[in-house]
């Protein structure tokens, strides 16, 4: 999913100018926009965001959690109608973003995974993004049932990122650990607030292992397994 003021046709153009065509072609990729909605970190100026944003940046500002769930139901629907329209496995299925885009697809994850008998996606990842430390999500996990797996969860951050800073980042990896979330980190150097070719690809190659491997599982437990190519990723 995109940052703020974005959509997801410049998410789509921005990857595509970074990741190799290879690796592209082997996921169908999914580029929502989010609603233009009054952001008041913009003055209240119509806005593509994903949520809104009070008092500023950093995580201790109080989550707008209205915003956010207005998000993640149109997310939660779209994954529904990939999976009963499309017939998309959810376990081959990623949601990530970056930067808010990120945020939002944490959010969305976890509403995913305490639906009752949810079958996990296949995938999540956040780039160069955090969480408020009110978040919601928080309480979501801690209440989602232990017999729910996460997924695999892919996390990077630029080193020299200035606007979402690091440590926010690092903090919400940690926390997230703590909570349960199968997360790696990475702290890609020279990079600020952008994405960058070698936090995609690795990013990409994580979640291609992470679902050949349960298919495995699968297999080895007579459950036939849809083909890998027909996965979807979601930014």
């Amino acid at each position: 999913m995109s940052w703020s003021d974005d959509t997801g046709p410049g998410v789509q153009s921005w990857i595509e100018s970074i990741v190799p065509y290879t690796e592209l072609q082997q996921w169908d990729w999914i580029f929502p926009s989010a609603e233009p909605i009054p952001y008041q970190l913009n003055g209240g100026m119509i806005s593509s965001i994903w949520y809104d944003r009070v008092g500023g940046f950093d995580p201790s500002y109080p989550e707008q959690t209205v915003t956010v769930e207005q998000s993640t139901d149109r997310l939660l629907a779209l994954l529904d109608d990939q999976i009963q329209n499309k017939g998309r496995d959810p376990r081959q299925m990623i949601i990530a973003g970056f930067s808010m885009g990120g945020a939002i697809a944490y959010q969305t994850a976890a509403r995913w995974h305490a639906r009752p008998n949810a079958v996990p996606l296949g995938g999540v990842g956040g780039l160069s993004c955090y969480l408020n430390r009110d978040s919601k999500l928080w309480s979501i996990l801690k209440n989602t049932p232990e017999t729910v797996s996460w997924p695999q969860t892919f996390i990077a951050h630029g080193a020299d990122d200035d606007f979402i800073l690091p440590e926010w980042g690092i903090a919400t990896f940690e926390r997230l650990v703590k909570a349960g979330v199968p997360a790696s980190f990475r702290l890609i150097p020279n990079a600020h607030h952008e994405m960058v070719a070698e936090e995609m690809v690795e990013f990409l190659h994580l979640m291609k292992d992470s679902i050949v491997a349960e298919l495995e599982v699968e297999n080895e437990k007579g459950i036939a397994p849809s083909h890998v190519s027909a996965s979807s990723s979601e930014f």
